[in-house]
């Protein structure tokens, strides 16, 4: 009897808990929150997942529709679109061109103070993995973001490169933009190794990009490098540096009469000794 009474009990606080569990409403967003929560979903979902994962899985990771979506961006190109505007084109900064152009502070403390503020802005695993995975699934999203913005920037970074130098303005040939990559892709690759590889690096970003900057300017040779502007000499410039001579090795020109000098002596010993085979058949003779 007791028993059943105790049973009893159980079940009725049972019942009496679940009815007064809150319930979870369902939140109702405004049509502008509910279009950012979509892209911020994507870019993230596109990074990990890549261009050519379906908008299916987008949506079952927001647990929304396919068609609501939709709904929001016409289709997967639109969205794929706001993805390269809010990833690339958001983090822009137009002053970066303004700081390298103003000549009144020199010009490796404008290469510094750009620098270390474009880390910042693109220190960030989504960015790179998006930028990546454009260029390995034949998407266009880097390739324009380098043929666009990063093409101009890089056009200031080699004109400032070239100083007062006479033709300062003319357009920058195809070997300045090559060395101008030289300072950039260092931060480049150094996202890659910190997000893509996800090996250790220095967490020092000022540090990085004043090490980079002096690199760079130091190791440059200023007096070639501005020959190479004013004569706007492309890839096929040589490669060697002038001031670097060549090593003592033998040319083949030189080792030619070492050759002929050689063939010579070869020639005149087999004379003499056929001279003596001759002297020497008649004494054979005689014996």
């Amino acid at each position: 009897m007791l028993k059943k009474q105790t049973r009893s009990l159980k079940k009725t606080e049972a019942g009496s808990s679940k009815k007064t569990a809150p319930q979870r409403k369902r939140v109702r967003l405004l049509p502008q929150a509910r279009e950012r929560m979509i892209l911020d979903t994507a870019i993230d979902f596109f990074a990990e997942e890549g261009f050519r994962a379906q908008t299916r899985g987008l949506a079952d990771r927001l647990g929304v529709s396919q068609s609501l979506i939709y709904r929001y961006f016409g289709s997967k190109e639109e969205l794929i679109e706001r993805v390269y505007e809010k990833t690339f084109l958001s983090r822009w900064n137009p002053s970066w061109e303004d700081t390298l152009a103003d000549r009144s502070r020199p010009l490796r403390e404008r290469l510094k103070d750009f620098l270390r503020s474009y880390l910042i802005a693109v220190d960030d695993r989504t960015w790179i993995r998006i930028a990546m995975h454009s260029s390995l699934e034949g998407n266009n999203l880097t390739r324009r973001y380098i043929q666009g913005p990063v093409t101009r920037l890089l056009g200031q970074i080699a004109l400032e490169l070239r100083g007062n130098e006479a033709g300062a303005s003319e357009e920058p040939s195809e070997l300045e933009i090559e060395l101008a990559w030289h300072l950039h892709s260092t931060v480049i690759y150094y996202l890659i190794r910190k997000h893509i590889h996800e090996t250790p690096v220095s967490l020092d970003g000022e540090g990085i990009t004043s090490t980079i900057v002096d690199n760079f300017l130091d190791g440059v040779k200023f007096e070639t490098y501005r020959t190479l502007c004013r004569s706007h000499k492309d890839v096929a410039t040589s490669k060697s540096s002038p001031n670097k001579s060549p090593r003592n090795k033998p040319s083949r020109k030189a080792a030619a009469p070492k050759t002929a000098k050689t063939g010579a002596a070869k020639t005149e010993s087999a004379r003499t000794e056929a001279a003596e085979t001759e002297a020497a058949a008649p004494r054979r003779r005689r014996a």
